[in-house]
């Protein structure tokens, strides 16, 4: 989601910077760039940052960030991920900075990615599905940024099926009514899906529309 964000920026002429704060994976994905989607976020946005801006913490473990540090021998140096964000924020007009599983996603013992959204002082965007059980994830995300003042700009709900079930189908209006917050998007299943067609898809919405508008009126 996030890469066609970044790429529907870039097509309406905004200087985006993107950022994959951590990731984990079980292998290194290539020689520029440690993470796979650093790598898909960087080429949306066109840009041609060394990936240790981009993605300053990389752990070779398909775990949280405090897991594969702990197996690892090591730790997350949070003070090199607030260095460059800094350094992306102040090069470019916008940066789109995206996140490592879900929200309480362990950093370390005491930060989690909470903690990190609301250290960037980043508004959020929830990206969320259709399928049974989102409800709870959701509400439980929604909730989680609430307390702590986080902004949400809104939901996308992802992969929405060409013939929803009943359930399927209400899960973004129930999910809207019980919070309050807006649904931006509901994105339906895309054969052989690709950043090109999220953002073309997202370029549609009228509240992305002026959410550019916003951003190119500055």
């Amino acid at each position: 989601m996030a890469c066609g964000l970044a790429w529907l920026l870039r097509k309406n002429k905004i200087k985006v910077g993107i950022m994959k704060p951590l990731a984990t994976s079980s292998k290194i994905y290539s020689r520029n760039h440690k993470s796979q989607d650093t790598a898909i976020l960087a080429k949306a946005a066109n840009i041609k940052e060394p990936d240790n801006i981009l993605n300053p913490v990389f752990f070779p473990i398909p775990a949280s960030p405090l897991m594969a540090a702990e197996i690892l021998n090591t730790t997350v140096d949070l003070k090199t991920v607030t260095k460059k964000f800094n350094f992306l924020k102040k090069k470019y007009d916008f940066t789109l900075v995206e996140g490592i599983g879900g929200i309480m996603v362990p950093i370390t013992t005491r930060f989690s990615v909470l903690d990190l959204i609301r250290k960037m002082n980043l508004p959020i965007i929830i990206v969320s599905s259709p399928k049974l059980g989102s409800i709870n994830h959701t509400i439980l995300t929604i909730n989680a940024c609430k307390k702590i003042k986080i902004p949400i700009i809104g939901v996308i709900f992802n992969q929405m099926p060409t013939h929803p079930n009943i359930v399927e189908s209400l899960t973004p209006k129930y999910i809207e009514r019980l919070t309050e917050v807006k649904t931006i998007s509901i994105i339906p299943f895309m054969d052989k899906c690709n950043f090109k067609k999220i953002g073309s898809y997202l370029g549609r919405n009228p509240i992305i529309k002026n959410f550019i508008l916003g951003l190119t009126d500055k």
